[in-house]
């Protein structure tokens, strides 16, 4: 009991201190916006660097109160030394990027122990500015933005109460609403005007962020997706005839041509023969389908969430409109794409389908060859499979026609978790198990067809997308696929076995499928509130709001911006840009002078002083004779015989009781309502 009534009492006095002292208020403000910084900094930080910044600021908060004592310097130094070796030894496992954040936040949490000084204070607002800047690397979203100017009018709110002098904390709120209003016209001007330049300097990866797809695929791998809705990339079509039918919407990222025996990835060959090619200045197949005219073509805008990756998702065949792109894309000899430096936040990217096109053999007998080599490490029993189908039939579509055939009628199912296959994968998938996802399809048709003689590969990508609006898809990491590319006559033609067991998946999505064959791709507790209609609505303005901003904030590049001044301006020479610049810097001076100059104060009046000023302009317009610059008395006696006894007196007990309150030099309580009422009066007298 006694041990309760102490931790009250403690708290008591805690709030008593920080009520009383201005400084101590900002530090408590300063120690709540560091803990939300924190909050939202889960995915970079360590959990040890998120632990010592939550005590860090339980005992700073602590500390306001006389009971407890603040650690010592000689604490903190230890406490400094015994960070940076753990930072040293975590440090390559987590990547630079991560790991510059982590030091800040260790520095962040170590200083705020110590606040002392006005510098001590200066240091922490402006580390917590930069781990503002930290977390808007990886989260670029509307919420993101409105959390973390939440966070930056709190640190403002803490400078202006620990320079205020004892000012109230509702005035210094007002006052950072204030200075917040003025800035947003500006900085409004500033990023629609201000020139779109590139990144003076590389930003360093993070591990931590690396996500979607990968360009090795064991079977199973992709069903680890399958649990994400994280949202992969967004598309926008012109007009919604553009929009490809639900079974066509393939978005084509990686071709896999090497198999050890368990794991499918980008060939070594394959890459040395780009950078080869590449050097002999041949051009790739896209660069050509994009010189020649073609009429039936789809403009589109993807906008790529971060990947930390530099591979594209496109319809097949697209190739990309580098006037527009804010980063350069590059089109390889396999139709997939590359953009010249990883993907570390949103970005725009412009792109032209060819529907009609086809995917022809980009590099002749190297291709062909290449896609005919058939691992001998294990699964016999497919390569024996697929030299029979090799016998069977001569044509390489009836080989193909085949192996769907059997997916189709040979009991197969479709399942989201199926059982481990350590050892001889495929043909223990084939033959055994007879269960499993779409890298299992495709990685077992793939191997089928090589040993048949069908050279043929494993591609990933997305597959579906739902309709955030009639010409926008929105494709999630659940949409994550794979599928099937066999060469028949010099062409890539595409197969997909999952269609063979789970139709739905290519029509109505993954969810649907999995639906049909009873199983979940959620199975939390949450699922049943995420299905409702209620949540369903809400999650879809939450989608097109997010959707909105990545469009027209995120994604106003250089490019968005010529494209806004050109509709302004027509054709734009350096002589308008020059014009645009200039009138851009005039107008910030002008907003700055209307806030900054001074101006001239207008006197304000009091209360009664407005009440009497209204009940003599009725006067004056009852009886044609105006004040001016007379007194009360002497324009009420020029006036009183020419208004009714009731109007006079009225008239005359406002004006005593205005006289009373200014010039007796004491306030009585309810005067205001006294004279409202005498004005009431007077006004139903005058009529």
């Amino acid at each position: 009991m006694n041990s309760v009534l102490l931790s009250r009492a403690s708290q008591f006095t805690i709030f008593r201190n920080v009520s009383g002292q201005p400084n101590s208020v900002a530090v408590l403000i300063l120690c709540a916006a560091f803990s939300l910084i924190l909050f939202t900094l889960t995915a970079p930080l360590m959990i040890w660097v998120l632990m010592l910044g939550g005590c860090a600021v339980i005992v700073r908060i602590a500390g306001l109160s006389t009971l407890h004592n603040l650690p010592t310097l000689r604490t903190v130094n230890l406490l400094a030394v015994l960070a940076v070796f753990a930072l040293s030894w975590f440090g390559l496992s987590i990547g630079l990027l991560d790991s510059m954040i982590n030091l800040l936040t260790v520095a962040c949490a170590l200083k705020i122990m110590l606040v002392e000084k006005k510098r001590d204070f200066h240091l922490l607002i402006c580390t917590c500015l930069f781990l503002i800047g930290c977390g808007f690397i990886s989260s670029l979203s509307v919420f993101a933005w409105v959390g973390y100017t939440g966070i930056l009018a709190l640190l403002l709110i803490a400078t202006a109460l620990y320079h205020g002098a004892k000012v109230p904390i509702a005035n210094s709120v007002k006052f950072v609403a204030v200075l917040i209003g003025q800035a947003i016209p500006i900085a409004l001007l500033l990023f629609l005007l201000l020139p779109q330049l590139p990144p003076l300097w590389q930003m360093p990866t993070s591990k931590s962020t690396e996500t979607g797809l990968s360009d090795t695929v064991t079977p199973g791998d992709i069903a680890s997706l399958a649990s994400s809705s994280d949202l992969a990339f967004s598309a926008t079509f012109k007009n919604t005839d553009e929009v490809p039918e639900a079974q066509n919407r393939y978005w084509r990222a990686m071709t896999l041509e090497h198999f050890n025996g368990k794991t499918w990835s980008i060939s070594e060959k394959r890459k040395q023969a780009e950078q080869q090619l590449a050097f002999m200045g041949k051009p790739a197949p896209l660069s050509v389908i994009a010189e020649k005219e073609t009429p039936a073509v789809t403009n589109y805008e993807l906008i790529v969430e971060p990947t930390q990756q530099t591979w594209l998702f496109a319809l097949a065949p697209s190739f990309p409109n580098n006037r527009e792109n804010s980063i350069f894309v590059r089109s390889l000899f396999d139709y997939t794409l590359r953009a010249n430096t990883p993907i570390s936040s949103k970005k725009a990217f412009y792109l032209s389908y060819v529907p009609n096109a086809q995917i022809t053999n980009g590099i002749g007998n190297f291709e062909t060859q290449l896609n005919l080599q058939v691992s001998t490490n294990g699964n016999a029993e497919a390569r024996a499979w697929g030299q029979s189908l090799a016998k069977q039939y001569a044509n390489p579509n009836e080989r193909v026609q085949a192996v769907m055939r059997e997916f189709r009628q040979g009991g197969f199912r479709y399942t989201l978790s199926p059982n481990a296959m350590p050892v001889n994968p495929i043909d223990s998938f084939l033959f055994e198990q007879r269960a499993g996802f779409c890298a299992h399809y495709a990685g077992a048709m793939v191997y089928v067809l090589r040993a048949a003689g069908v050279p043929a590969r494993v591609v990933t990508g997305y597959q579906g997308g739902s309709e955030l609006s009639e010409n926008v898809l929105q494709v999630r990491q659940y949409d994550a696929h794979a599928w099937v590319e066999a060469l028949i006559d010099g062409v890539w033609v595409r197969f997909d076995p999952t269609s063979m067991v789970a139709p739905s998946r290519l029509t109505f999505g993954l969810e649907r499928a999995l639906e049909e064959l009873g199983e979940s791709r959620q199975t939390t507790i949450l699922r049943d509130i995420g299905n409702s209609a209620l949540f369903a609505t809400l999650q879809g303005w939450l989608q097109q709001l997010d959707y909105s901003w990545s469009k027209w904030v995120l994604g106003f590049d250089n490019a968005a911006q010529t494209n806004m001044l050109e509709e302004l301006l027509g054709a734009l020479t350096p002589q308008k840009m020059r014009i645009v610049f200039l009138s851009a810097i005039g107008l910030i001076a002008l907003i700055l002078a209307m806030y900054f100059l001074p101006k001239k104060e207008k006197a304000r009046l009091s209360p009664s002083h407005r009440i009497l000023l209204k009940a003599v302009m009725h006067v004056e317009t009852q009886t044609g004779i105006k004040r001016k610059n007379k007194t009360l008395s002497t324009y009420f006696q020029e006036v009183s015989t020419l208004l009714t006894p009731h109007a006079a007196k009225a008239f005359e007990q406002l004006c005593k009781q205005f006289e009373h309150e200014t010039y007796g030099q004491q306030q009585t309580p309810g005067n205001t309502a006294v004279m409202k009422r005498q004005l009431k009066s007077l006004k139903q007298a005058l009529k």
